[in-house]
């Protein structure tokens, strides 16, 4: 068998950005050709960008696609074959196509023939369906082609010697199991090696985890692609079957991988906006602390900043606190003071009807309203640090709380696993980032909230368990309380839950990173009235 050159091309183009994905896809195929590739593959709808949502609706869109595509094989040299995704424009409608491109010309085009209709992917919209199977001869080798979910097809595959799948998936941790798991199965029963080229990339719904691999006919993962990182390599047919590349290590952990894909989104998406550069408000909580970590790995020292607004209300050990974790990180601090007539004025006038929580929750307000202003006189994008456990119960225990901004990266990410990122930190540098006295205090931490539990102090653990399971595992209210937990703080928990409906179109952005973002998988009714449902029928 001939020991052909496969290049696996893991790039992120940009969803709509046509011109720049042009010229990153010819620049990548520049860097294959000069490292012998024969074989170059791309990931699926690789020129619009997947994430180009209703611009596949437009008609000059589709025809600049078309164009770039022609642009594209002006690079591919005879005796070279390149496998590039793209929208294919036809009378009969729009497909998900990956144009076989040779000698500066396109000599074919496979149509996706499984168009996805899941909760969190929106191709059904746009595309229609292929038929059929694609295959061709280069080299002596019969080379099949298939895209994304065409690989968990149970039907008999042509016989091939190769097959190349052009990717799109998002990521999730069950979904990137079953993927590999499909793939090990698939080249097993095929006898076949299967090239799996996939996206990287932020989209408007979700993160697209790269990944890529070779997977050789005894069903062993011989070659596998960085995650949340464009990557390439070019590797032998003979590499594939004897094992010579080295596989780049998977991630340790669920928590690494969250890790990872946190960074990611906070870089790609701080990278687009006009400052380059990320305020973090910094009010005591571990969730501040783990955002402006990560933002500082992702963005470099230099363009990450924090806050703290102090005023009578607080405590001089948080501020202590927040200033030896800054000065330990090396980070930029700046602190003002939220004490002037105006303020404490306009807090005094409720006099005695008002209590210290009220006055805290005002003042709180108004250093949520200097963050804004702030950032922007610092020329820095706020980033709001609000997890998934404060979203779903509406609890406004920090200025966070009142801060909302365009973008909540922690928003789908619940509290517990907040703290598993920290001490995941903690383990991978060998030192204590973050205090053991600050993880202590928050896999304790309580909550006293008069819609909690009759207004009894709760553990904050045991609401995301609840959470977790009704929301993720999909669990009814019945089978929760079956499991050994409190009969009331689980009603009360899932009444809160759905009472809060409303509040969270105020959600800035953040793609998926559970399996149901309130964002774009979870749709219930917001004008009911919850304190009416009989929540155990749920």
């Amino acid at each position: 068998m001939y020991n052909l050159q496969i290049g696996l091309m893991q790039v992120s183009s940009i969803g709509g950005d046509v011109q720049s994905n042009t010229k990153r896809i010819i620049d990548a195929i520049h860097v294959a050709q000069q490292n012998g590739a024969e074989l170059i593959i791309f990931p699926e709808l690789c020129v619009s960008g997947y994430g180009a949502d209703d611009l596949f609706l437009k008609d000059q869109f589709l025809d600049s696609c078309q164009w770039a595509l022609s642009q594209i094989a002006a690079h591919v040299k005879p005796q070279e074959v390149v496998l590039l995704g793209y929208p294919e424009k036809t009378d009969a409608g729009l497909y998900s196509s990956i144009a076989i491109m040779t000698d500066g010309k396109i000599v074919g085009n496979h149509r996706k023939t499984t168009i996805p209709s899941e909760k969190f992917c929106t191709e059904h919209r746009y595309f229609k369906s292929g038929e059929g199977s694609t295959t061709f001869d280069f080299k002596g080798l019969r080379i099949g082609i298939l895209v994304s979910e065409e690989i968990f097809l149970d039907v008999d595959m042509v016989d091939c010697d190769l097959f190349c799948c052009c990717s799109a998936f998002p990521w999730s941790r069950e979904l990137s199991i079953e993927r590999e798991q499909c793939l090990h199965s698939l080249s097993r029963t095929t006898n076949a090696p299967i090239v799996y080229v996939n996206h990287v990339g932020v989209t408007r719904d979700f993160l697209l985890e790269g990944s890529s691999s070779i997977t050789n006919e005894m069903g062993k993962t011989s070659v596998l692609l960085k995650f949340f990182e464009e990557d390439s390599v070019v590797v032998s047919m003979n590499q594939i079957k004897y094992h010579d590349h080295p596989i780049y290590p998977k991630p340790e952990s669920y928590k690494q991988e969250l890790y990872w894909a946190i960074k990611y989104v906070m870089k790609a998406f701080i990278e687009q906006t006009p400052e380059k550069k990320m305020l973090v408000l910094m009010d005591g909580t571990l969730n501040c602390q783990v955002i402006l970590y990560i933002a500082m790995r992702a963005l470099g020292a230099d363009n990450v900043s924090g806050l703290y607004i102090s005023s009578r209300f607080d405590s001089p050990k948080i501020q202590s606190q927040v200033k030896a974790f800054m000065d330990n990180l090396g980070a930029k601090l700046y602190v003002w003071e939220l004490e002037n007539d105006l303020v404490h004025g306009f807090i005094g006038q409720g006099g005695h009807i008002v209590d210290d929580v009220w006055k805290k929750e005002a003042c709180d307000r108004f250093k949520a309203a200097m963050f804004i202003s702030v950032a922007k006189l610092l020329q820095a994008f706020p980033v709001n640090s609000r997890h998934k456990t404060e979203v779903a119960m509406g609890v406004q225990e920090n200025i966070s709380s009142f801060a909302f901004t365009e973008f909540m990266p922690l928003s789908d990410v619940y509290y517990a696993q907040v703290i598993g990122l920290a001490e995941c930190i903690n383990k991978y540098k060998k030192a204590e980032i973050f205090s053991y006295e600050k993880l202590e205090y928050s896999h304790n931490l309580m909550v006293r909230k008069s819609f909690l539990n009759n207004g009894e102090l709760a553990k904050v653990s045991d609401i995301d368990e609840i959470l977790i399971l009704y929301i993720e595992r999909s669990q009814s209210v019945k089978q929760i309380i079956n499991r050994g937990y409190d009969k009331d703080l689980v009603i009360s928990v899932i009444r809160r839950l759905h009472q809060e409906e409303p509040n969270r179109v105020k959600l800035g952005f953040c793609p998926t990173l559970s399996l149901r973002s309130f964002q774009k998988d979870w749709l219930f009714p917001p004008l009911v009235d919850w304190n009416n449902i009989e929540i155990t029928n749920l």
